[in-house]
């Protein structure tokens, strides 16, 4: 396995990984969350943009996994002490990849990408439901720090 920085020429293959995350999501939380199609545009803008990188799984010259990571910083709130961190926008690992040590391989070089910028920690947000991947995280020393609550209302 080779992890590398995406270019353009694996748009096609982030595109698809996307679709099989999209319904995943919908899958644990369908109210909220519905099978989609990633804009294309969007992943370009992130390939181009120096703030971020999409950081990609190379089995034998295919893409089967990647992580979306970007540098940002705390909002300018007086009472927050002020941080440039990296945020994992997104993570997905391909279903007939999984449990294979490809997920902590790509949070390991994302750990080097924001040590290099040396940006202070990593952040990501994940879905409740989504057990295996906070067991994930959890390994590899990421700590409940907020929670999202929500009322319904209807």
């Amino acid at each position: 396995m080779q992890i590398k920085i995406a270019t353009l020429n694996e748009i096609d293959e982030i595109e698809c990984l996307y679709q099989e995350l999209f319904t995943e999501m919908a899958h644990l939380q369908p109210k909220y969350i519905k099978p989609a199609k990633q804009d294309v545009t969007f992943i370009q803008n992130t390939i181009d943009n120096k703030d971020s990188d999409i950081l990609i799984a190379d089995i034998d010259s295919r893409t089967v996994g990647f992580l979306l990571i970007q540098e940002t910083t705390t909002p300018p709130y007086s009472c927050i002490v002020e941080h440039k961190y990296a945020f994992i926008v997104d993570i997905i690992v391909g279903s007939q990849y999984q449990n294979k040590g490809i997920g902590s391989t790509l949070l390991s070089e994302a750990k080097k990408w924001a040590k290099n910028r040396q940006l202070d920690y990593l952040e990501l947000n994940v879905l409740t439901e989504n057990m295996g991947a906070i067991t994930l995280y959890e390994k590899q020393g990421f700590q409940d720090m907020t929670h999202t609550m929500r009322l319904e209302l209807t």
